[in-house]
């Protein structure tokens, strides 16, 4: 049922048993009874987009808004179009002159999208092991999406109660481990309290409207700052983007006057420094290791810096999505740009008054 609804562009919904039957069906055919706009589909023009979500795009109902999120790369000025069919017909709405910027800006508002994208890839991911069975490259994507932002998952518990593993290696050879372990279970029922709760749980992260909030299990070991998340391991808060195999850290003495001019270059680095004394920050491409006032550090030039290169994105491969045949550039989902970010809720925050068309 679930792979039904998804299919058709509807939702669907599960009823526990505490639940009122009545009162469940009630408020789901109140939400699906009124269609606005059916089989959407989004063009974005130059901009190439890439992992949206949800997918595919649901459809519009009265009363509801349609929220997805997804990356982009390049940016610049588009005209973005959404087609849709009202009443079974066609309709074409044209959104000219939008800007998907080319470098992120540093804001409270844009500092929780990169999670909350994270979290509606992850729930897509959980769905598709659901329905389709696990396999390695899912099981890869979850885990590393799981480390770089600090969210748990039934298959990523250790952030709860162990150290999270740094490094392309040592995540590799946990995913591994996962897989494996995955694959020595039985097979689990596809119905039943257990499977419903599955079904539930991936659907509430895949349409989740904001980003979630550290476990406080886990909010002695992981810090969510800005867009960044922190772990913490051996006394030490480190970037979960950081890769301890291949990157070399720029060590400087905690409250030196280096520290103080470093912070004056990069200012999104103080809330980073702020959690501790020692702490490994990146920014621009650089790894910033601070250290306790006893232990050595190096002498270090601060300059501002140039625009930041990809070295501090987390390895993360697009998950391929099996789609009709549409044309290159269009795609049945709003994006919510990211690095950097732009959140697009369709018919609902747009700032420019569209050119309609029938």
């Amino acid at each position: 049922m679930d792979t039904l609804s998804q299919d058709h562009h509807g939702r669907s919904t599960y009823v526990q048993p505490e639940m009122s039957l009545d009162e469940i069906l009630s408020s789901f055919y109140s939400s699906i009874s009124t269609p606005v706009l059916t089989n959407l589909d989004l063009d974005f023009g130059d901009v190439s987009t890439y992992d949206l979500y949800p997918n595919p795009m649901p459809d519009l109902f009265a009363g509801s808004q349609v929220i997805l999120m997804g990356r982009y790369r390049d940016g610049g000025e588009t005209d973005i179009i959404l087609t849709g069919e009202v009443n079974g017909e066609r309709q074409t709405f044209i959104f000219s002159d939008q800007e998907f910027e080319k470098q992120s800006q540093a804001n409270s508002i844009q500092a929780a999208i990169p999670r909350l994208w994270a979290t509606r890839k992850i729930g897509y991911l959980l769905n598709q092991i659901r329905l389709q069975g696990a396999n390695q490259e899912i099981i890869d994507q979850i885990v590393r999406l799981s480390i770089r932002y600090g969210i748990v998952t039934p298959y990523t518990s250790y952030l709860v109660t162990e150290e999270a593993p740094l490094g392309e290696a040592e995540q590799q050879r946990l995913a591994n481990e996962t897989f494996n372990q995955m694959m020595a279970m039985p097979t689990q029922a596809p119905s039943g309290q257990v499977a419903v709760q599955k079904a539930a749980d991936a659907g509430a992260m895949q349409g989740a409207a904001s980003a979630p909030e550290v476990m406080d299990e886990a909010s002695s070991t992981v810090r969510v700052v800005g867009a960044r998340t922190y772990v913490l391991s051996e006394g030490k808060w480190i970037d979960t983007a950081f890769d301890p195999d291949t990157t070399q850290t720029m060590k400087i003495d905690f409250l030196s006057q280096d520290y103080f001019n470093l912070v004056a270059a990069h200012p999104e680095l103080a809330d980073a420094f702020a959690l501790g004394e020692r702490v490994i920050a990146l920014s621009k491409g650089i790894a910033y290791e601070v250290l306790a006032s006893d232990a050595p550090a190096q002498n270090v030039s601060v300059t501002p810096m140039p625009t930041p290169n990809r070295s501090d994105e987390p390895l993360i491969t697009p998950t391929q999505i099996p789609t009709e045949d549409t044309p290159k550039q269009s795609s049945g989902i709003c994006s919510a740009g990211f690095l950097p970010v732009l959140l697009v809720p369709f018919l609902m925050m747009f700032v420019r008054k569209p050119k309609h068309e029938r």
